[in-house]
């Protein structure tokens, strides 16, 4: 059976071997929450990331994929593939010289593998 992350992967590659310039190597990253430190009173912080792919979604109005999302003039649509996470809203997103802060995701068809993003 063929999964939702090997038809993105395929479609990813076709399109890159045809447009060298659409896909872009992309980082993740987040911070989370580590163990309490008593001497400072606050827990630590562990920086994270995961590297995978995106393409930045021109054409389509970020309102169909994001229903009552009111997109402003820096916002823009992108495709993720390839991440071990699953994005979060305040994660950055970095790739084609760009850091972008992520403000909604989406899951296509529940997969885990295959996300939008409305990135800042």
């Amino acid at each position: 059976m063929v999964t939702v992350a090997e038809i993105a992967a395929k479609a990813f590659d076709a399109v890159a071997a045809k447009i060298t310039d659409a896909i872009h190597p992309a980082t993740l990253n987040w911070v989370e929450q580590g163990d309490y430190d008593p001497i400072e009173g606050k827990y630590t912080e562990i920086e994270r990331s995961a590297s995978g792919r995106v393409v930045e979604d021109t054409t389509k109005p970020v309102a169909d994929v994001f229903e009552n999302y009111v997109a402003g003039p820096s916002d823009t649509l992108v495709l993720m593939e390839g991440f071990s996470e699953a994005p979060k809203e305040n994660w950055t997103l970095e790739y084609a010289g760009r850091k972008r802060t992520i403000t909604r995701a989406q899951d296509i068809v529940a997969a885990g593998t295959l996300f939008y993003v409305v990135a800042r």
